[in-house]
């Protein structure tokens, strides 16, 4: 037993503002990204953060109830620690939530750990493969934010922002969020960017909005066009759907809602559904499940990739070790980062040639400004909680699987 117990346990609520409204198939973020951040201090001194989502809600009563109770405990036995207050038995009345719990606490023992250590945290889950860790720009259509960015709705201005990203940041590999608009607007968006970023791979995620015959048309006309695409990520939604468009189409099918937790991986295999398993963090027990989770999919021939459920500079870091010490990971991690305005890390995290460098610095290699974590608490306290699951220029809309009201564009006319 370490001499280090855990000594405090408190959490914050932030709201940190992002460029503009960003919208996908299934709702609209509003003008900024709400997480629950955790930090724990230890009976020596050292402190660690974490870091977490929760859909534009607050998390921290349910994050101070578990960890509350795992005061005194050994910071070096984070085995005992998830299994006594945030097992997967615990999980199976939660679903993906208690995942999501578990992910900040993992990581701010974690960051502890190596603060105490001084090492990094690469450096406590086996140490890392890789310097610096590929990054997709995750792009989305944008509604006009309070600062007049965003607006994007014809081909021709989703260019001009992705080559603007390109160029500031080094992107190769886009991420295109499908499923607002008609599926041949993206089609024909994907075509333009295809031509006009000739060095750059394609994602496409509609949030599994389109029907079966939809999916097939997008994949069929993206093949005929030649475009670059890596893989197409949950173009229908159930993992039965899945499996039925393999028979239809040529590319890769990757997922990250039809297969979210370990049990899932058995029927996806057993299906041939899927092609790319895109786990993270936040939905796959922390850093180790994410290791877990590689090993696995290469034991099944599955690709392992890493879906970004929304970051500030904490979790996104937390990402970058995780990503580091998996050497099954097959693809550049997404990250909503470019979409920030500022961070609650100091400095920020920097992207450059289209990566992110590894920390080598103890625990996570990062420091949380206070000055901006009062700053943002204080704009949580003014926006509240959010549903996405709604569109403010559609006030009758609301989202369906398969998607029945596309939102208008200029260039499409259903």
């Amino acid at each position: 037993m370490s001499k280090e117990k855990l000594k405090t346990f408190d959490t914050y609520t932030v709201s940190v503002p992002i460029e503009a409204p960003i919208r996908h198939g299934v709702g609209v973020h509003p003008g900024w990204f709400t997480m629950t951040l955790v930090r724990i201090e230890t009976t020596g001194g050292y402190v660690g953060w974490g870091e977490t989502g929760g859909g534009g809600f607050s998390v921290k009563s349910m994050l101070l109830s578990l960890g509350s109770r795992m005061v005194g405990e050994d910071l070096f036995n984070i085995q005992k620690i998830q299994w006594k207050y945030a097992s997967p038995i615990t999980a199976t009345y939660y679903n993906q939530l208690m995942p999501q719990l578990w992910f900040p606490i993992e990581t701010a023992l974690l960051d502890a750990q190596g603060q105490a250590l001084g090492l990094p945290v690469h450096s406590l889950l086996g140490g890392k493969v890789q310097d610096s860790i590929r990054v997709s720009a995750y792009y989305f259509p944008r509604q006009v934010g309070e600062n007049g960015r965003g607006g994007e709705t014809k081909p021709e201005e989703t260019l001009r922002l992705l080559a603007a990203w390109k160029k500031k940041y080094g992107f190769d590999v886009f991420k295109l969020k499908g499923g607002v608009f008609l599926p041949r607007h993206d089609v024909d968006t994907l075509k333009l960017l295809n031509e006009e970023l000739p060095d750059a791979l394609f994602r496409i995620d509609p949030n599994g909005v389109w029907s079966l015959p939809e999916a097939t048309r997008v994949a069929a006309d993206l093949w005929n066009a030649h475009v670059r695409v890596e893989y197409l990520e949950d173009p229908v939604w159930a993992l039965g759907d899945m499996a039925r468009l393999r028979d239809f189409v040529r590319w890769p099918l990757a997922t990250n809602t039809s297969v979210t937790k370990f049990d899932d991986i058995v029927g996806a295999h057993a299906l041939r559904a899927v092609d790319v398993v895109l786990g993270d963090p936040h939905w796959w027990w922390g850093m180790r499940g994410y290791q877990q989770l590689g090993r696995v999919c290469q034991s099944l021939g599955l690709t392992i990739g890493m879906h970004s459920p929304g970051e500030l500079g904490v979790g996104l870091t937390a990402m970058v070790h995780a990503a580091a010490v998996t050497p099954q990971l097959g693809a550049a991690i997404d990250t909503h980062y470019m979409h920030l305005l500022d961070d609650v890390v100091a400095g920020g995290v920097k992207i450059e040639g289209g990566a992110i460098r590894v920390p080598d610095g103890p625990g996570l290699g990062i420091r949380v400004s206070e000055q901006k974590l009062e700053k943002y608490q204080k704009l949580y306290e003014e926006k509240k909680d959010y549903a996405y699951s709604t569109d403010p220029e559609r006030p009758d809309w609301f989202p369906t699987i398969p998607q029945h009201s596309y939102a208008k564009c200029d260039c499409h006319v259903s």
